[in-house]
């Protein structure tokens, strides 16, 4: 329409940040990392009554240290003017000691569910949102309010993005940049993956939770870490980094020994190298997909370490490029992240029913044909798929695709399914043997309509021979109840 004023295009500068930054010393030219280094303008703002210098309240996410950077950028800015306050993303609005009633709400690098995020759009003035977690975007692409403002970039930590918006006069300082590197996984800097390791263990800066003033503590801790830009923190870190490779790469050995491949019930398709460890290292994450996708099929690896806090479990997913997005798993669980480098917290109570439960193997099982796992009696398999037919000639008429350890392939689902009779059933001809509702049946064996088994009978093992295996006369036990009653049973299972 003639003398409609259109909003301005997305910002196509070619801006050199590093020059810009003077980072030029600090960049890995062999990296092609190094090309992603970048600033931005904020053309969401263009037309809207409000500005990065209107914000009141500020809220960042008290888990992450890059979060907390972010906030400190509004501090610099704001001051005493504004308020701020370490939250998760199980926050709801009742939670928040910080008044918003009518104010400018800024998020820097935390969101909530989408229903408590219409809560709270609906009780401020403006809801700010500067959000750099794939999985978040992906929820906030369905978030749109008049007042809100959406400032989406995945491409950037959420520091350096919140120096932009609130200080955009002066240069990113190196340390946020460092951080930016090992926020996203990212190798633009020298020495990006000591740095990475050191920076935790030499500083253990943990962002305080509930609301701050300006002048909290917290804040001149990180404005010493950012004095001179941060550069000799970053000594110090990468100086940390390299002290600790050893024990990093002890971890790391001892990982491959120690985890094992589960699947996810929502996710069963991709294979999880699964690890209980209370490790600050990141890399002990990454080792453990490398090694699983090491042995083939690396789009469907990824890896779980975990440990337990409280009455909660934490948990950090890792994948390769190429491999499963688990920033998906994460949004699920109501945690975040990227595509490859995602988290979650669910509680303790939970945790088991997030994963396929493993059945146990119920006797020896030989391999007859490619792809087929050897099995000894007690193992534990894990099944993605059951009740499959891969051939006529096959000895079994169905079989179950599973893990054991990390080994993955064909075993018969009868080798690890127990049945039981749901009806009485009389022996209807010589061989054959009658069933009494709730008979136990370890099945070795099927022909047709019938399976070759035994019965089991607490500590004593019944009789063998054929049962009646049609209209629904023996039905899987559920794994759960299978596992109790085979432990109740210990080494009654014949071979």
């Amino acid at each position: 329409m003639a003398g409609e004023v259109l909003p301005p295009p997305r910002p196509q500068r070619e801006l050199d940040t590093v020059l810009l930054e003077g980072l030029s010393d600090l960049i890995d030219s062999s990296s092609p990392d190094s090309a992603k280094v970048k600033s931005r303008d904020f053309p969401e703002l263009h037309g809207l009554d409000v500005a990065a210098s209107d914000v009141g309240v500020v809220l960042y996410d008290a888990n992450s240290v890059d979060s907390f950077a972010a906030c400190l950028a509004a501090r610099l800015a704001l001051g005493d003017k504004a308020r701020y306050e370490g939250i998760d993303r199980g926050t709801v609005i009742d939670d928040l000691v910080t008044d918003i009633k009518d104010r400018v709400v800024a998020m820097l690098g935390v969101c909530w569910s989408l229903e408590a995020m219409h809560d709270l759009v609906a009780e401020c003035a403006w809801l700010i949102i500067l959000e750099t977690h794939v999985s978040a975007v992906r929820e906030l692409e369905h978030f749109s309010y008049p007042s809100a403002v959406r400032i989406l970039e995945p491409d950037m930590a959420a520091g350096v993005l919140a120096w932009n918006f609130f200080i955009p006069q002066h240069p990113v300082p190196p340390l946020l940049r460092a951080l930016e590197d090992a926020e996203l996984g990212r190798r633009a800097l020298v020495n990006a993956a000591a740095f990475a390791d050191g920076f935790e263990a030499a500083f253990n800066l943990t962002p305080p939770r509930g609301e701050l003033h300006s002048n909290n503590p917290a804040f001149d801790e990180f404005d010493l870490l950012l004095d001179g830009g941060g550069r000799s923190t970053m000594d110090r870190a990468v100086e940390e980094g390299f002290a600790l490779e050893p024990a990093i790469n002890l971890q790391c050995k001892a990982a491959e020994s120690q985890y094992s491949v589960r699947l996810l019930r929502a996710f069963p398709a991709w294979r999880c190298a699964v690890l209980n460890i209370c490790s600050p290292f990141a890399r002990v994450a990454d080792h453990l997909v490398a090694t699983l996708a090491a042995e083939g099929e690396a789009h469907r690896c990824l890896a779980a370490v975990f440990e337990v806090r409280r009455r909660g479990v934490r948990v950090v997913l890792r994948s390769l490029p190429g491999g499963p997005d688990v920033s998906e798993i994460a949004a699920m669980y109501d945690g975040s992240g990227r595509p490859h480098r995602a988290f979650f917290s669910v509680p303790f109570v939970m945790w088991d029913d997030l994963w396929v439960q493993p059945d146990r193997v119920l006797w020896d099982v030989v391999p007859n044909g490619e792809h087929c796992l050897a099995l000894k009696r007690g193992d534990l398999v894990t099944v993605s798929r059951s009740g499959e037919r891969i051939s006529r000639d096959a000895p079994f008429d169905e079989w179950s695709w599973g893990y054991c350890n990390n080994m993955e392939g064909w075993i018969p689902t009868l080798a690890h399914t127990l049945l039981v009779a749901v009806r009485n059933i009389h022996s209807v001809d010589v061989g054959i043997l009658q069933l009494s509702e709730g008979d136990l049946i370890v099945a070795r064996g099927q022909r047709g309509q019938y399976v070759w088994g035994s019965k089991m009978r607490g500590k004593t093992e019944g009789p063998t021979g054929w049962f009646p295996y049609m209209d629904g006369v023996l039905r899987p036990v559920h794994t759960a109840s299978a596992q109790a009653l085979l432990d109740s049973f210990a080494g009654n299972v014949a071979a």
